[in-house]
This record gives structure tokens, C-alpha cells and sequence, in this order.
């Protein structure tokens, strides 16, 4: 065999290797590899702690997540102890002082935000105003 012979199968040999590496790594699915490795795991501890006499045992939450109706309860509480509402005799809240200066803090933060979102897009609009003009002067010189 020649040099250019073995070469050539070097470069032959080498290439469908890199092929094969190539469609292997595309067709493999890590993710689902490695939940199947620790199935596996889990299968032999479990048939493990079975043989030694430990029981299986199913525990439920103490605790379920609250409800809306829960959550509106809590939502109250929480102003009310923030001090920013009150509850009078017909059991309806009522906004205190320190609730409405909150709530104006609140609203002229949110307001400042608003305003600043749409300076920043006037400005990216003028800017692509500028980019589109830009280049159709360009385009223009060129014919």
C-alpha cells in the first residue's frame, strides 16, 4: 500500500467516524439518559430499603395552599395591620390616611414609569425613523 493509499483510508476512516459522533450526539437525548440513570437508582435503593425491612410510608402535606376567599382574608389582614385601611361597624374597609398617602405614593411611582416607558419608546421609534431615512438616502446615491 501506498502513502497516498493509507492516507486516503485514514481520511476515509476518519471522516465516517465524525459522522457517526456527529449523528449520535444529534439523536441523543441527554435529559431523558440521565432521568432514566436515576430511575434506576432510585428502583435499586427502593428494592434495597424493601430487603432490609423498611416500609414504604405515604405522607401527606399538613398544610393545603390557601384558597381565593383565603388569600382575600389574608390580603385584608395584612392592611389592616400595615394600618392602611379599617374595618367600621358594617364590617366594610375604610381607606386611613396613611393607606391614601401609600396609595398616592403607589400611583405616582407607577405614573413615573409609565411616562419613562414612553420616552423610551418615542426615542427607539425616532431612532429607527433616523435608521430608515439613513438608508434610504443611501440607497438613493447608489442609483
Amino acid at each position: 500500500m501506498s502513502e497516498t493509499d493509507k492516507q486516503q483510508d485514514t481520511d476515509a476512516l476518519s471522516s465516517h467516524l465524525l459522522g457517526g459522533k456527529k449523528h449520535h450526539d444529534e439523536e441523543k437525548n441527554v435529559e431523558t439518559e440521565e432521568i432514566q440513570h436515576l430511575e434506576k437508582g432510585t428502583d435499586y435503593l427502593t428494592t434495597l430499603l424493601l430487603q432490609q425491612g423498611v416500609k414504604e410510608t405515604k405522607t401527606k402535606s399538613k398544610k393545603t395552599p390557601p384558597k381565593l376567599d383565603e388569600l382575600k382574608k389574608i390580603f385584608v389582614q395584612n392592611l389592616l395591620k400595615a394600618g392602611y385601611v379599617t374595618v367600621d361597624d358594617k364590617d366594610r374597609t375604610i381607606l386611613t390616611d396613611s393607606g391614601k398617602k401609600f396609595l398616592d405614593n403607589q400611583t405616582k411611582n407607577a405614573a413615573m414609569k409609565v411616562e419613562l416607558a414612553k420616552l423610551k419608546n418615542l426615542e427607539y421609534r425616532k431612532s429607527l425613523e433616523r435608521k430608515t431615512k439613513s438608508n434610504n438616502k443611501k440607497r438613493k446615491k447608489k442609483r
